[in-house]
């Protein structure tokens, strides 16, 4: 900690993302809060990544390059890694939206008791363009997480505390594990949400491109923490993500729309 700063670890985990890693890791090392440390974690790309990190190896806490047994494994290393009060995982898809976004973010932690979650708003921007897509900017609903609407993971800080207090991420879990890791305790917890943008996130990603694996892993995690316990709670849900998915083609439409403007 830096005065009442908190130190922040961000934690960026890579596979052949040499395309866009850049972008992610810029962005970290433009960013004025000074109680930064900033560790990438690589599944043993062979894309050219490796270059892009060893060139800024001299501003790096750490980093590694090895096999992994999927994300939630990386994310556990990064984890292991790191030494803040608080943990941002950032995607290499993904970059922090400008150099204030971590000073904003903390705000809310130099009050105490500091809060367990903070997290931020997202903008989601086209892969190839770049153009806002839409932007990620509610906020938090206890109501609306226990129907699968997850926090904002790429703008997400999480307190050490709270790993402490519920573990690490399950490796059994595919894409969804930071959903699984919040339902063990963000219900019972102190979570702010900062109304700024904090991360840019581009569109395509993994969740995005494996809906129906997240929607079941969703099911499983909510099934296992007691919160689906009822046949019909979970044909209530299920109807909602049918919803959802019906109007996809209106959302893709009103981008299209957004990306010729």
């Amino acid at each position: 900690m830096i005065g009442d700063r908190p130190r922040v670890s961000v934690v960026t985990v890579t596979l052949n993302s040499h395309e866009h890693v850049e972008d992610a890791i810029r962005s970290v090392l433009s960013q004025t809060y000074p109680a930064l440390e900033y560790v990438i974690i690589d599944g043993g790309s062979t894309d050219g990544t490796l270059d892009v990190i060893k060139a800024h190896e001299k501003d790096l806490a750490s980093w590694i390059s090895e096999p992994d047994r999927g994300i939630a494994d990386a994310f556990n290393k990064g984890l292991a890694a790191t030494s803040g009060e608080y943990v941002l995982f950032l995607n290499s898809d993904d970059w922090l939206a400008d150099p204030e976004a971590l000073t904003r973010a903390m705000r809310p932690a130099t009050v105490s008791p500091a809060p367990d979650i903070i997290f931020g708003d997202c903008d989601l921007v086209d892969r190839d363009t770049g153009r806002l897509l839409r932007r990620l900017d509610h906020g938090w609903s206890p109501t609306a997480f226990r129907f699968g609407r997850m926090i904002n993971h790429p703008a997400l800080f999480t307190h050490r505390s709270y790993f402490r207090k519920y573990g690490a991420f399950d490796e059994s879990y595919r894409i969804s594990m930071d959903y699984e890791l919040l339902l063990r305790g963000a219900l019972e917890s102190r979570v702010v949400h900062v109304p700024s943008v904090i991360t840019k996130m581009r569109s395509g990603g993994l969740s995005i491109r494996n809906r129906d694996s997240v929607i079941e892993e969703i099911f499983r995690a909510l099934k296992e923490h007691g919160v689906l316990n009822t046949q019909w709670q979970e044909w209530l849900l299920r109807a909602y993500f049918e919803a959802r998915r019906l109007l996809q083609p209106l959302r893709r439409w009103t981008e299209t729309l957004v990306r010729r403007d």
